[in-house]
């Protein structure tokens, strides 16, 4: 196992990484120094990646969970557990150091994920108090920190110049996304990474390495420099700017040695 120390060498490319990951150990010293709930701001899926490696390699994943409000969440903290708590506890409502708002709107209006968080960017908070925004046909639900709950409820009134009417609601409230999905298949020359992803997304396979090679492709909420990255089914990819699919179907081999995939992409 690494030491604090040696982690963030490793790991940290950036001085906001290197930030990112002393921040994350802070608040896992706390918590077991002071034995109660700590937890990070919101992490978006790099910043995620960053912290569970962190988590792996100086061996400290079983004081760590990573939660966003529900299973499928982007956007999670990590918290970090006292000897007395679960994982389990640690997500209850009554822990959890979430909230949860519901923005209401007009039938005859539309907005979208833009929109919501362009407004709250406007009250002047920063990204990392606010997780996912889930989007529903009559308005919004979104995930703050508890801390900041209070002052968007009474500043956020508007969202793309329309109003909308913001309450707090108990976590267990939470109404999963609403998930439209389009199916395709097609086949790949392997089960890589850059092949099943540049298929799903309409690509080159240079195209879909080069967007690896930012880290700007995610494999299970995991950031993936690795373009020869197995894929199987169940698996989710996410491409920043393009979407997210997930692998329903892995099928046979054609004649020619390709491998045939179905998948499911949201639109």
């Amino acid at each position: 196992m690494k030491t604090r120390e040696q982690a963030v060498r490793a790991l940290a490319q950036t001085a906001e990484d290197k930030m990112l990951l002393q921040q994350f150990f802070d608040k896992y010293e706390v918590s077991q120094e002071r034995s109660y709930l700590t937890h990070t701001r919101f992490l978006d899926l790099r910043e995620r990646t960053l912290c569970v490696k962190a988590a792996r390699e100086t061996g400290i994943t079983a004081q760590t969970v990573f939660w966003g409000g529900y299973p499928d969440a982007e956007r999670v903290m990590a918290l970090f557990l006292p000897d007395y708590l679960t994982a389990e506890d640690a997500i209850k409502p009554e822990n959890s150091p979430l909230a949860l708002l519901r923005a209401e709107k007009s039938p005859a209006d539309t907005l979208s994920h833009r929109d919501y968080l362009g407004a709250l960017m406007g009250l002047g908070i920063e990204r990392a108090v606010v997780g996912d925004i889930v989007l529903h046909d009559d308005g919004a639900e979104l995930f703050v920190t508890e801390d900041m709950a209070e002052f968007i409820l009474m500043n956020f009134l508007r969202a793309g110049r329309k109003r909308v009417m913001l309450s707090q609601i108990a976590l267990t409230d939470f109404r999963s996304p609403e998930v439209n999905e389009e199916d395709g298949e097609g086949s790949v020359a392997s089960l890589r990474l850059d092949s099943v992803a540049a298929l799903i997304f309409r690509l080159s396979r240079a195209q879909m390495q080069e967007r690896i090679d930012k880290g700007t492709v995610f494999l299970n909420q995991m950031q993936c420099l690795k373009p020869d990255a197995d894929v199987a089914p169940g698996d989710r990819i996410t491409v920043r700017g393009l979407g997210r699919a997930r692998i329903v179907e892995l099928g046979g081999v054609s004649r020619k040695g390709r491998q045939f995939v179905r998948y499911a992409r949201s639109v």
